[in-house]
């Protein structure tokens, strides 16, 4: 047995329960009297005693889409083996107690298993699409589980709903009142498999053509915004539109696949209900009509398909024009910042001619004032002697003549001036050496052994 791993299907047994009986006399077979059982215990006395009725309809609901059967697991279970049947049940009622999930869109196909003496235990699920206020819409399912008998004429049909007044509670509902006029046994086979199928094919269409609806609309947007402006067209509500477009490719992808489904189902029902209608003698028994009304109803289902298909298609339409779109806004936006890019680009190499420039300017500068600086150096201590020696300190000639005469002593003035040279030559050599040396030994500061060297020199 599948069960929900999130949500319990089945309720407790001493928890108040809703089940709708309806199952024909002993006397009158063709008429349907209606027990509602609010305790499973009662339900499952009923079912131990009573004797098996040549048709019984067992309606079982739920509150909600996440709420368990509002019955237990042991009462259906002694339901199940009063007809002997198979676990097919269980399948049926895996995905009740939980919304219908994307992920089983591809389950719940009509399951057709055949025992002794022809017996037949049909079972299926129908996910349909029900309206949620104006706009919206969300879906809910119903579990069809017929057992037939065609040796004794019995029929048993269980319902799983969600919900109290769903379409086909009415369907069964109706149902038990037209028997009152009596009915013939072949009836409920046409009347509610008929009805199942209806009462949900109905919103299918409806749901369909709004999808349809909502695909053009967003197509018309979509192509607006792009012809107009690529820039606009996330500026102006295109990012709102764009979302919509995926939720509605969303609802699309498992609505393609839940029709199919369906059309699966028909497509097995009426193979079923034509065999049975040839060994039936009646020319107007309800196993011939049923197979009319599901080729009726195959017919409705495959031009759905096909429109959901060709609603997929413009919806990949839309989203490739949409990524056309962007790509094009995207390269736009690129090439624009290139560009930037590369004025950026030329203001930095202009500012660094400019540096090299005023850097080259400084250099030459520099070199300027270090030759002034060393000329200055060489003459200095010349200017200091001739200063000292021009004082009246010393006499060169003696006085009694004004011709220019080179004192025997000059040698003196030489000597001394090469020497202070020298001396103060030394000390600035001395100093710019130790400047480096400093430099060079903190830390980080990029100078390298052979600039020290160049510097030396």
């Amino acid at each position: 047995m599948v069960t929900n791993s999130m949500y319990p299907t089945f309720c407790l047994h001493d928890a108040p329960v809703s089940i709708s009986l309806y199952q024909s006399h002993v006397d009158t077979p063709g008429r349907l009297i209606a027990p509602v059982f609010n305790d499973n215990g009662l339900f499952q006395e009923h079912i131990s005693t009573a004797p098996l009725p040549k048709l019984r309809i067992v309606s079982i609901h739920s509150k909600s889409s996440i709420t368990p059967l509002q019955i237990s697991k042991d009462a259906l279970q002694m339901l199940k083996d009063a007809y002997k049947i198979g676990d097919e049940l269980w399948d049926l009622t895996s995905t009740f107690g939980d919304k219908p999930t994307s992920a089983a869109v591809g389950e719940g196909a009509m399951k057709v298993q055949s025992g002794e003496n022809g017996i037949q235990d049909i079972s299926y699920r129908l996910t349909f699409p029900t309206p949620v206020g104006a706009e919206d819409w969300t879906m809910r399912q119903m579990g069809v589980f017929h057992h037939h008998d065609p040796n004794n004429l019995e029929n048993l049909w269980v319902f799983f709903h969600v919900g109290r007044d769903t379409p086909m509670q009415k369907e069964i509902e109706q149902y038990a009142a037209l028997s009152q006029q009596g009915l013939r046994s072949d009836h409920a086979w046409l009347a509610l498999h008929s009805s199942a199928f209806s009462s949900c094919l109905h919103n299918w269409r409806s749901y369909v053509n709004r999808l349809g609806y909502d695909v053009d609309r967003h197509s018309d947007r979509s192509l607006g915004f792009i012809l107009r402006n690529i820039d606009h067209f996330l500026t102006a509500g295109g990012d709102s539109n764009l979302t919509a477009i995926h939720n509605t490719r969303d609802l699309l992808l498992p609505t393609s696949y839940r029709l199919r489904v369906l059309l699966e189902t028909l497509t097995k029902l009426g193979y079923l209900s034509s065999i049975l209608g040839s060994q039936c003698t009646a020319a107007d028994n309800g196993f011939r009509q049923l197979a009319t009304c599901v080729a009726y109803h195959k017919d409705r289902v495959e031009g759905l398909v096909v429109g959901v298909e060709v609603l997929k298609e413009k919806v990949k339409d839309i989203l490739n024009m949409t990524t056309l779109g962007l790509d094009f806004r995207m390269t736009n936006q690129m090439l624009d910042l290139n560009n930037r890019m590369v004025e950026l680009n030329n203001r930095m190499l202009n500012a660094n001619q400019q540096l090299l420039e005023l850097g080259t300017k400084s250099f030459d500068d520099n070199a300027t004032v270090k030759v002034v600086t060393i000329l200055t150096l060489i003459y200095l201590p010349a200017s200091l002697v001739s200063s000292i020696f021009g004082m009246n300190l010393f006499k060169f000639d003696d006085g009694t003549t004004e011709e220019f005469r080179i004192s025997k002593q000059f040698w003196i003035y030489v000597v001394a001036t090469i020497i202070l040279a020298i001396i103060t030559v030394s000390v600035y050599l001395w100093t710019h050496k130790e400047q480096v040396r400093r430099r060079n030994s903190h830390p980080g500061n990029g100078i390298s052994q052979d600039t020290e060297e160049d510097a030396d020199t």
